[in-house]
């Protein structure tokens, strides 16, 4: 599978170093690069890329505030910061960073980057089963409820929807057998599905509990989380991971 990659930096330097890196790696193409934040979130929204390189000292919007809006807009897009500023670390992870770069870093360090990505990307597209896996079972539920989707009003069994997320500028919740777009933001739908079992896993995905299969760690931030009926991975946050855990009272042994 090919890997899409965007850079957004202000230094046409690096850009160039980046990208010449980054292409060297098998099956993985630069599809563009923006100098200022304002420009990579147009360029992400028109071009999706997999893989986002984001410098922190970014014009007209900064890395971090561009990392929220990718999160967004875009919750499945791995972020790798690539900066001077060694401080904002936490930040980063705080904003699900996949890795942080601190300049003048070694070219090999964004080689084995992408290879780590490439490895989860890979295993993705095979849909491949991991070990350590620890399903989360939680009280059934059977009730419908309306969901507006533009000029409609689509009447979903609650048991089958899988997850919900952000996709652009619109809210998709996936069911079985198909999946919807609604205007709300992911805030409302958390409320209209609350006192089910679903759980906001992270800023941009609502997963139902009850199809939980599998967690698997990604970065030190966050996790994939396998679900029944579908082979796309919402994610969840190790914040959130924790918090799940207190509302559940089941300990799920750590994965190394």
């Amino acid at each position: 599978m090919k890997i899409t990659v965007l850079i957004a930096e202000d230094d046409p330097d690096m850009r160039h170093v980046i990208r010449k890196v980054v292409e060297e790696i098998e099956d993985v193409r630069v599809v563009g690069e923006a100098g200022d934040g304002l420009e990579a979130i147009k360029l992400i929204e028109e071009l999706s890329p997999q893989v986002v390189f984001v410098d922190i000292d970014l014009p007209g919007k900064n890395g971090i505030e561009l990392a929220q809006e990718i999160f967004d807009i875009k919750p499945w897009t791995i972020i790798v910061f690539a900066t001077a500023f060694s401080e904002f670390r936490g930040e980063a992870y705080d904003v699900y960073a996949f890795d942080y770069l601190v300049k003048p870093f070694k070219m090999n360090r964004v080689r084995q980057t992408m290879e780590r990505i490439k490895l989860i990307l890979s295993s993705q597209a095979a849909g491949r089963p991991r070990p350590n896996s620890k399903n989360l079972n939680h009280k059934n539920v059977s009730r419908k409820q309306f969901f507006r989707s533009d000029s409609k009003l689509i009447y979903l069994n609650l048991d089958d929807i899988i997850y919900v997320t952000r996709e652009g500028r619109k809210s998709t919740i996936y069911f079985i057998g198909g999946q919807i777009q609604t205007n709300n933001k992911l805030s409302v739908l958390e409320e209209q599905l609350a006192g089910y079992p679903f759980f906001r896993s992270h800023s941009g995905f609502i997963i139902n509990l009850n199809m939980v299969k599998e967690l698997i760690p990604i970065s030190r931030s966050s996790y994939e989380l396998v679900m029944e009926n579908t082979k796309k991975r919402p994610l969840i946050t190790v914040e959130k991971f924790k918090e799940l855990e207190e509302m559940t009272n089941v300990k799920v042994p750590k994965i190394s």
